[in-house]
């Protein structure tokens, strides 16, 4: 597959998500998953370093000391592979994003955290849970969706199943009657897509007012935004259906987020520091299950480490009358928690 070749499935996919105006489910799932195939196929040749037309060469110096090919991993078969040596999504952009976050910071603290905590006070619990059942099950048929391109059709059908019985019996999805009969709510994204296919996260990015990502978990939102298949058919943003179902998503997912913001505001010696290792390792626990790791399997996530210890000090020297050694001093209390690892991730 040539870079040519790549450059235009790409430019029919975009062109395909663009003609949303025609409504057609089958259309965005044919430019999901002909982009999910280009970037998982093409991307590698595109990284070669030797030009194309040095190929031929290459392959005659191979033959001409029998080599054989090395064989090439299955991306999605392979056990996850972290992206440094820490685990931790790379973050060469690092004078940037912290200024991202200051700023966001700043605001949240001084109008949309007062807002959200005054949205809570005046809108009874009851109500504030079916606004975010509703909107959760709007966002089922994109899982279905990444589901199907991640080839796991058992999790397809539950979220299937899920946006059915929401959307009848639990009055549109705001009751979950899913979650009560054992259908549990899964989540699956079109970044996780492409990182079931071998595609690295890329460097990390602090979004102003959105939060935590990555290059590819960025392009693959964009992509869940412009593709999803009930946005095709009711109407996406822009629409009076689309813009009212982003704003409440907004409000609920901020609302749902305020406890975790606060405790990591209050305990956190970095937040930004630990937003991103939090991000960093549930992102790897998802694309993990994406390629069909269990979910409890968590041996092959990246290790943070244990807070440093001090050593106790060495034994008291025995007395001359009865050589018995005298027991060991307490060890030195431990040094105040300056790095992330002495705490534990949410």
């Amino acid at each position: 597959m040539n870079r040519q070749a790549i450059k235009t499935g790409l430019h029919f996919a975009v062109r395909t998500v663009r003609a949303g105006r025609a409504r057609r489910v089958g259309q965005a799932f044919l430019a999901a998953a002909l982009a999910t195939v280009l970037v998982a196929a093409g991307g590698p040749a595109i990284a070669q370093t030797a030009p194309a037309k040095d190929a031929p060469k290459a392959a005659g110096r191979a033959e001409a000391q029998d080599l054989p090919d090395p064989a090439t991993p299955d991306p999605a078969t392979t056990a996850p592979v972290s992206d440094s040596a820490t685990g931790l999504i790379p973050d060469p952009w690092s004078g940037p994003n912290h200024a991202s976050y200051r700023v966001t910071r700043a605001i949240n603290r001084a109008a949309i955290a007062p807002a959200i905590r005054a949205y809570v006070r005046v809108v009874p619990t009851p109500v504030r849970t079916g606004l975010d059942n509703a909107i959760r099950n709007l966002d089922e048929p994109r899982t279905v969706a990444n589901d199907v391109l991640q080839g796991r059709f058992k999790p397809a059908g539950k979220a299937t199943a899920r946006f059915v019985i929401n959307s009848t019996v639990g009055v549109a999805g705001l009751v979950d009657v899913a979650s009560r009969i054992g259908i549990e709510k899964h989540e699956s994204d079109f970044g996780q897509t492409l990182g079931r296919y071998g595609v690295r996260s890329g460097p990390y990015i602090f979004v102003p007012l959105a939060g935590p990502s990555s290059l590819r978990d960025g392009a693959g939102r964009l992509v869940d935004i412009f593709a999803d298949p009930l946005g095709l058919l009711v109407g996406g943003l822009g629409t009076i259906f689309g813009d009212v179902r982003a704003g409440v998503g907004a409000v609920t997912e901020r609302t749902s987020a305020d406890d975790q913001l606060k405790q990591v505001d209050s305990t956190f010696t970095d937040p930004y520091a630990s937003i991103r290792s939090v991000y960093s390792q549930r992102r790897a626990s998802q694309i993990a299950v994406a390629r069909g790791h269990s979910q409890e399997d968590v041996s092959q996530l990246p290790d943070f480490g244990a807070p440093p210890q001090i050593a106790p000090t060495a034994q008291a020297k025995p007395t001359a009358a009865k050589p018995v050694p005298a027991d060991p001093a307490p060890p030195s209390p431990a040094p105040p928690c300056r790095y992330l690892e002495c705490y534990d991730a949410p």
